[in-house]
């Protein structure tokens, strides 16, 4: 994967050699309030492999500790700047400082199907039985 950093960015890193995820650090401050959520440049441009996405998941020491979660999708033709939107769902607002992590870019691999629209799906198993249908 090919990374290009703005001036002002930090290059994503790995903590430990098999890390799933990047961290990915904010290049800008803010206080999220609780209930809200605010927006994070970061100045990291990537180039992603050939028939991969990049997803942003939550750094777990923030969701877990202080309520700060995210989520986002990177197509694999995109290479503009990554920003990322932070929620606090807690009841105490949390400052982000630059070059806080604030989140993890993980690699997957993603297949490209193509859209079939059908009269019926068979659903397998499972069929329409959805959320609480396995119990507890």
């Amino acid at each position: 994967m090919k990374v290009k950093l703005d001036p002002y960015a930090y290059p994503p890193t790995r903590a430990h050699q098999t890390d799933a995820g990047l961290d990915i650090r904010a290049a800008n401050g803010a206080v999220i309030r609780p209930g809200e959520s605010s927006t994070f440049h970061t100045g990291v441009h990537v180039e992603l492999p050939q028939g991969t996405c990049g997803l942003l998941v939550s750094k777990s020491g923030l969701n877990t500790k202080h309520g700060i979660t995210s989520t986002g999708l990177i197509d694999e033709g995109y290479n503009g700047e990554i920003v990322i939107k932070l929620y606090n769902q807690s009841d105490t607002a949390y400052e982000v400082k630059p070059g806080d992590k604030i989140s993890q870019l993980v690699i997957i691999p993603c297949l490209y199907t193509p859209v079939e629209i059908v009269d019926d799906i068979s659903g397998g198993e499972r069929g329409m039985n959805g959320f609480g249908s396995s119990g507890k």
